[in-house]
């Protein structure tokens, strides 16, 4: 079943909000790599940064994500959900964390790819979504949304939409339940049973770019990818059926009991983890999660302290132990930071002469020499967290000193003043969370 719409511009309509209890609009609640965020624009020459989570977004923010990332927000109140899928590029375009009583807005702009939503159906808060041709307003919704200038899609799992030109020429088509809403300049409407589904959104975002289907052509590629997606869907729950144990099974299992692990410590610089595992009965798997993904899986057979490795950078590890009787678990978020080799760049000549200038001819004018001093952190990894103190001395006193978090630049370009008819020496040392240090100097001598 299809119904068809040709629009210049649309608008789909649902809502949703729920019962607020803090002055915040939400946190980025998850994230996996790779995914970054910017501070007030989307540009291509943005400072892109690693996004991370816990942590609060605001107004004009950028998301961005490539093969395999993900953004999760969570919006305080009633834990509603948007989670920029992979490929996407997506910008708070509007955010009001309160206004006035207790209820948050918030819109975000699809540049391009797709976002999935699920939003809690409860009055005051309000969610818009815009992408190049089309705007969402959401209420009580599940579903994804996505494109980019030229095309646009929305499915739903659950909810309401209703889809009309904003000019007010066309009829207003209702999108409800299991429908997805998809098109190129003119819009239609099909049932699919892979309405709302993520993973589903990636084959509509392929489809849509293939400028080669007609409308007739995408809707006919649409309903038949439709078809395949939920044909494997099925073969893969048959497969999981088949691995479920049997009934004997069931009751040798009632006899086992449920391994633990409990975590114990870990070195940064050996890039270890400690746990220990008890209660071993059976065959028991230790498996190592990082980011939600499998990197290590290893069987236990008695129980022993295990050690494990862990992946260069920060990252939150989940440790599982588990045999047929159940499965237990512990989380951590841990540093890695095995001792590599860096350097320092300093700019121009690390000795410079500069021949004394003239006083300043007016009395009580500041008699001041000015240069800027430039250096570059080379890391392998390019990344400011690996970095534990950046400390800049002149002639011994220390005139910057950046620790931890407080270093946001691999790239430094400092104003200094500088003494007539004297060596200007500055020290640069930079210590990495590994303990490896580079130390280099510049000399600004001012002389005759």
């Amino acid at each position: 079943m299809s119904r068809h719409l040709s629009l210049s511009s649309l608008l789909l309509t649902t809502i949703v909000t729920s019962a607020f209890a803090a002055p915040k609009a939400g946190i980025v609640s998850y994230v996996a790599p790779d995914a970054f965020k910017s501070a007030k624009t989307c540009a291509d020459d943005a400072s892109w940064k690693p996004a991370k989570y816990p942590q609060k977004f605001d107004i004009l923010d950028c998301f961005k994500t490539n093969d395999g990332g993900s953004i999760t927000l969570t919006l305080k109140g009633d834990n509603s959900t948007l989670t920029i899928g992979e490929n996407s590029l997506v910008r708070v375009d509007s955010l009001v964390e309160d206004d006035g009583n207790g209820n948050f807005y918030i819109k975000p702009q699809i540049q391009k790819g797709f976002m999935g939503f699920n939003v809690e159906k409860n009055k005051g808060n309000k969610v818009d979504f815009s992408t190049g041709t089309a705007a969402a307003s959401i209420r009580g919704t599940e579903g994804v949304i996505g494109g980019d200038e030229k095309s646009f899609f929305a499915g739903l799992k659950r909810g309401k939409l209703v889809v009309f030109d904003v000019t007010g020429v066309s009829d207003s088509i209702p999108v409800t339940d299991g429908e997805t809403v998809l098109g190129r300049g003119t819009f239609v409407v099909l049932k699919l049973k892979s309405s709302g589904d993520m993973n589903f959104a990636k084959t509509l975002l392929a489809l849509l770019a293939d400028s080669t289907l007609s409308m007739e052509d995408l809707k006919t590629a649409v309903i038949k990818a439709d078809s395949t997606y939920q044909e494997k869907l099925a073969l893969n729950a048959a497969a999981g059926q088949a691995k479920a144990v049997s009934k004997e099974k069931v009751e040798e299992v009632a006899d086992l009991k449920i391994p633990q692990v409990k975590y114990s410590s870990y070195d940064s610089l050996r890039c270890v983890a400690n746990v220990s595992v008890s209660d071993v009965q059976g065959e028991v798997r230790l498996t190592t999660m990082m980011d939600g993904a499998s990197i290590s899986e290893v069987g236990v057979k008695r129980n022993m302290p295990k050690r494990l490795t862990l992946r260069s950078g920060v990252h939150e590890y989940e440790f599982i132990v588990e045999n047929k009787a159940g499965r237990n678990s512990v989380k951590k978020t841990l540093g890695c930071y095995p001792k590599k080799s860096f350097t320092v760049k300093v700019l121009g000549n690390k000795q410079v002469h500069l021949p004394i200038p003239p006083k300043p001819p007016i009395p009580g004018i500041d008699d001041v020499i000015t240069e800027t001093l430039q250096f570059q952190i080379r890391l392998p990894e390019n990344d400011v967290s690996f970095l534990n103190k950046v400390t800049v001395r002149q002639n011994g006193k220390v005139i910057l000193q950046e620790r931890l978090s407080q270093i946001q630049n691999l790239d430094y370009q400092i104003s200094v003043e500088l003494k007539r008819g004297f060596k200007n020496r500055f020290d640069i040392e930079v210590v990495h969370k590994s303990g490896y240090v580079v130390k280099t100097a510049k000399v600004y001598e001012v002389s005759k």
